[in-house]
């Protein structure tokens, strides 16, 4: 029987440095993320979130604990077999957008496929592309197109593989605020229509407010969560976490 979480992890903890000078970013942290299901992940400054979403999407190994990822566990892999899953089944959008300047909209969205040995599929190379929009952009370089545009194309860059779950770091923390709004449109989105899974780091109640889920996270721990809150809601807690003024 297929498991309703496209990823979970179960008692991880991931300790940095030895001895005295041993750091614990996360202590124990057990969560699942249901498919089709759009999840924020927040908290202070150092509450262990990167930590958290590296651990879970196999870019670094726990001290101890497991994760499951569309049913397989990860933790253990060989790095070979991790890489090969990661191009597979794992979606990756960043802040920064980390597009390569010399290829178009185009080869760029298609790029996972050619790193995987994969052939593109003409038709669903169409479809992504106009899913997010851009179809009259195809051909256009990175340095051609808006902040928000070049967005898109890692987000249709992502999505090209049919991930089994799309992990994103602050995807809309260098983008103006209706830019942000008209991103964050496009994600809830693919978790709609498309029935995508995406885990989401922020920092911006309004940016966690378009999620199903606000999971809060404080010393590597989780601490508290809340099912479709609103941004004044979301910000609330964060000021009782004492999560501003110490990032």
């Amino acid at each position: 029987m297929e498991s309703t979480d496209a990823v979970s992890l179960e008692a991880v903890r991931k300790t940095y440095g030895k001895d005295g000078a041993a750091v614990e970013a996360l202590a124990g942290v057990t969560i699942g993320f249901r498919r089709g299901t759009m999840t924020a992940i927040m908290g202070p400054s150092g509450s262990g979130k990167s930590t958290f979403l590296h651990c879970a999407a196999g870019l670094d190994r726990p001290t101890s604990g497991s994760v499951t990822l569309d049913g397989r566990e990860i933790t253990a892999m060989k790095e070979k077999a991790l890489t090969r899953l990661r191009r597979q089944r794992i979606g990756f959008v960043f802040q920064g957008f980390n597009l390569l300047p010399t290829l178009t909209v185009q080869q760029n969205i298609t790029l996972p496929l050619r790193l995987a040995g994969r052939r593109a599929d003409h038709t669903l190379v169409t479809q992504v592309i106009a899913r997010v929009g851009l179809t009259t952009r195809t051909h256009h370089l990175p340095g051609e197109l808006s902040g928000g545009q070049q967005q898109r194309v890692a987000i249709a860059r992502a999505l090209i593989t049919q991930p089994a779950v799309t992990f994103a770091d602050e995807p809309t923390g260098a983008l103006d605020t209706r830019t942000a709004l008209e991103v964050l449109a496009l994600m809830r989105e693919m978790v709609r229509d498309a029935g995508q899974t995406i885990v989401m780091v922020t920092h911006d109640p309004v940016a966690a407010s378009h999620a199903d889920r606000v999971v809060f996270l404080a010393d590597g721990k989780l601490v508290d969560q809340l099912d479709q809150p609103g941004a004044d809601a979301i910000a609330k807690r964060m000021t009782h976490l004492g999560a501003w003024g110490r990032s």
